[in-house]
């Protein structure tokens, strides 16, 4: 490995990928982060795509066998590991190093690399590289969360990263005591890194509760190390909320939590604070391509700021909302919004024409989302622009009909995705999670708790239940496969 040459981490939450980020930050290879979800179809894609020179993975967790996946894809491996690995559908691959209670003899053993000898020199010159290494050089490479079609690869730099740990670490209060921060967001997801940032930086405890998110785990983790903050997704809080109202732990150590990866409803804010007793619980914005939250909670705004928007924007950073001609629109409007400063993006890694529908030459990155800036710099996230749904020549926004629905008390979470319809163009959809043991709630209960509160035109037409929500690893939910559902249920 030379600096500059690509790592690839497809690893769960555990230490091998900490240590594994750091040593390749002072050696200068960028971290691929991977999904440890993923298959062989997709992770051959990503190999490729980032042009990964080492792998770095496990053997198995849980009912995912990394070493499996790989023997699919690459049958041959190579002698023991010594030899570059050699397969014309990877020509840049040349070493797989893999964590295994077993001798797996096509890869290298992630035991015997790491205590293997280190000379003085080999330090010496490691410490002379080091200092080659640029803030702008590349750091790490985040595969866009992949919702809708193949995931794009965003390239970020060591300046990036650095500095959004810096900001975020005094967004949660790092620098003012020692915290005990529980993270049961994947490494690999913007969000992740940004924390294990955050924490390196102040020398705050960082602790992890289970390979791959599990709610009672992290219930547990909090209670058992004394924990101040945790971190999810507004999915993985519906999930701790419900295993806390049965459990009821005693978390006295508990003050705050922040939310992420996806648009958090007042209601789920209001039941965290209620619940578990917090002191904050902080909504954040941002994206893979802005290395993690561009706007954060800062615990000045009112309760009813406080519970509907992602707070202020982090500090030397630039924001604008604009129209569909590009024209800034004025505060108070919807439009969608742009970023701009040291968190954005270098480039999707291979991808110049994606880059420019996205990046444009003065530095602004377009986020694809709709937002509201408010003249005291608030921000409020209204949805995805591609999700906006019209029906008859209304927009409808979903977060809005979902907000709306989670406030039902027997419904866990609720999902609104536009359906055709050859009459009004669209119409809506909910695909609704109930609460363990709630009464029996019907279609015709739903819609009636729709009537007369929400205009008539936002009413869902149709309703569906459904026990769990397809999500990518990091918790978001993929409304493109719920829409999928959909339309096979219009086939048959």
């Amino acid at each position: 490995m030379q600096p500059g040459d690509y790592l690839g981490l497809w690893i769960t939450n555990h230490f091998q990928w900490y240590v594994s980020y750091l040593a390749a930050g002072l050696a200068g290879y960028p971290i691929v982060c991977i999904n440890p979800a993923l298959q062989a179809k997709e992770l051959a894609y990503a190999l490729k795509k980032a042009k990964v020179k080492t792998l770095i993975t496990m053997e198995k967790c849980g009912k995912q066998n990394f070493y499996e996946i790989l023997k699919q894809i690459l049958p041959a491996g190579s002698s023991k590991g010594v030899r570059p690995i050699q397969d014309s559908q990877f020509p840049e691959l040349q070493h797989i190093i893999i964590q295994s209670k077993t001798t797996l003899k096509e890869f290298i053993s992630w035991d015997e690399f790491q205590n293997s000898d280190v000379s003085t020199l080999d330090l010496d010159e490691l410490n002379n590289k080091v200092e080659e290494i640029s803030p702008e050089s590349a750091c790490t490479v985040q595969f866009t969360s992949g919702t809708t079609g193949l995931p794009k690869v965003a390239l970020l730099s060591h300046f990036a990263g650095v500095n959004q740990g810096y900001y975020l670490g005094r967004f949660l209060k790092l620098h003012k005591e020692h915290k005990y921060v529980c993270l049961s967001i994947p490494f690999f997801h913007a969000f992740g890194l940004s924390v294990l940032m955050a924490t390196l930086n102040y020398g705050a405890t960082l602790v992890l509760p289970s390979p791959r998110f599990d709610s009672v785990a992290t219930l547990d983790c909090v209670e058992r190390e004394g924990c101040n903050i945790i971190f999810g997704t507004p999915t993985m809080y519906v999930d701790l909320l419900d295993q806390q109202r049965r459990l009821k732990k005693p978390l006295p150590t508990l003050q705050s939590a922040m939310v992420g990866g996806a648009a958090c409803s007042p209601e789920i804010f209001t039941q965290m604070k209620s619940v578990f007793g917090l002191e904050d619980f902080i909504i954040g914005y941002g994206m893979s391509e802005t290395s993690a939250a561009s706007f954060t909670q800062n615990g000045t705004e009112s309760i009813d700021e406080a519970a509907e928007t992602v707070g202020c924007l982090y500090e030397h950073i630039e924001a604008k909302v604009i129209d569909n001609r590009g024209e800034i629109v004025r505060y108070g409007e919807i439009g969608e919004l742009c970023i701009r400063g040291y968190t954005v993006m270098t480039e999707y890694m291979g991808d110049k024409e994606k880059t420019k529908e996205v990046l444009d030459k003065h530095g602004w990155l377009k986020t694809g989302d709709l937002f509201i800036l408010e003249s005291n710099g608030v921000g409020r996230i209204i949805g995805r622009a591609k999700d906006v749904i019209i029906r008859g020549g209304e927009n409808i926004f979903p977060k809005e009909v979902e907000d709306y629905l989670d406030t039902h008390e027997d419904i866990l979470e609720a999902q609104i995705i536009g359906v055709p319809d050859k009459r009004m163009g669209e119409e809506m959809c909910a695909y609704i999670r109930l609460r363990a043991g709630a009464k029996h709630t019907s279609v015709e209960d739903v819609k009636n708790f729709c009537k007369g509160n929400i205009a008539h035109f936002k009413v869902p037409r149709y309703v569906r239940f459904i026990k769990e929500y397809p999500k990518t690893a990091s918790g978001k939910i993929q409304k493109f496969e719920l829409v999928k559902l959909f339309q096979k249920e219009l086939e048959s």
